[in-house]
């Protein structure tokens, strides 16, 4: 087929650069395609995928209605009809409150209330409509955040741990549920802290997104052990490990045999980012804050290893 004079002229993107214009990572966007066909880029030669300014656009607008609240399958539905146009998703921001407040709302009564139940409910709503790292990103780590905030008045760390052991088992069903195949990488994915595990549970999930396996040990892992697992199955070609906030000079070091005895490179999480430099130093890969960027670095790592 002939490139049309608009097409030849037009400027193509890759998904890298899109992800960082539109703060939507890459798994996102290859979502939206699969499931939805939301958004069509067009194609190199060896199947990479190109996006054009007006997919910039789109890509914000599907961005505008997920801030409000609006389930991706009614997102879809609205372009198709040609009913999400600038006006209306303004309109929807200026007059109709958030169906993330809505759930909001959900969660708090449900913590309030100590009601696994309830909570199970919401999460299981919040899935069927919106991709798990959106559903995460915009309500389950937010309201997070605000219960620790809370943690100090009365029942504020109760209602926290109670919201924590459920996110926590939550995250950790939906990595055990999901079939490996033989081919895929596996990384070993542990704690050895006694700190929440969400952060890392939620990297771990974003790795299955990427086709990237997990093994997952839960529970406090030695660093010694961390060595010995290595050495006895020699499988895992990379280490996902949880540290306290403010590790100590002997963690570090600990984690640097780790490192060095077993040949993998150890990816560390949890951390403040102020010892991310002494973390480097020490021969670690030390992940910022943001789970999504953390997931990508370590497969575009792991593949530059091949």
């Amino acid at each position: 087929m002939t490139e049309t004079g608009s097409e030849t002229q037009a400027a193509y993107y890759p998904i890298r650069v899109v992800a960082a214009e539109t703060g939507v990572n890459a798994i996102t966007l290859r979502a939206w395609e699969r499931r939805y066909g939301l958004i069509t880029p067009k194609r190199t030669a060896k199947g990479h995928r190109l996006y054009t300014d007006q997919d910039i656009r789109l890509i914000r607008q599907v961005v505008s209605l997920l801030d409000r609240g609006i389930p991706i399958s009614q997102a879809q539905a609205m372009f198709a009809n040609g009913d999400a146009s600038i006006e209306v998703i303004e309109s929807t921001r200026n007059e109709a409150p958030s169906q993330w407040q809505h759930y909001r709302d959900q969660l708090h009564e449900a913590v309030k209330e100590f009601d696994d139940v309830k909570l199970g409910k919401t999460f299981e709503e919040v899935a069927q409509f919106f991709p798990v790292e959106v559903a995460i990103r915009f309500l389950f780590m937010p309201f997070y955040e605000q219960l620790q905030s809370t943690s100090t008045f009365a029942l504020g760390a109760a209602r926290l741990n109670f919201y924590t052991a459920f996110l926590q088992a939550r995250l950790a069903w939906r990595i055990s549920d999901r079939e490996i195949s033989s081919d895929e990488k596996r990384i070993l994915v542990v704690n050895s802290t006694m700190d929440a595990e969400v952060q890392l549970l939620l990297v771990a999930i974003l790795l299955q997104q990427l086709n990237l396996g997990i093994t997952r040990i839960s529970g406090l892992i030695a660093p010694a052990d961390i060595t010995e697992l290595v050495r006895e199955c020699a499988k895992w070609p990379a280490i996902l490990v949880q540290i306290e906030s403010q590790p100590s000079d002997n963690r570090i070091s600990q984690l640097q045999s780790i490192a060095a005895e077993t040949g993998c490179p150890v990816f560390v999480t949890g951390q403040q980012g102020a010892f991310d430099s002494r973390l480097r130093q020490a021969g670690l890969i030390p992940l910022g804050q943001d789970p999504q960027k953390a997931a990508l670095n370590i497969r575009d790592m792991l593949q530059g290893l091949q």
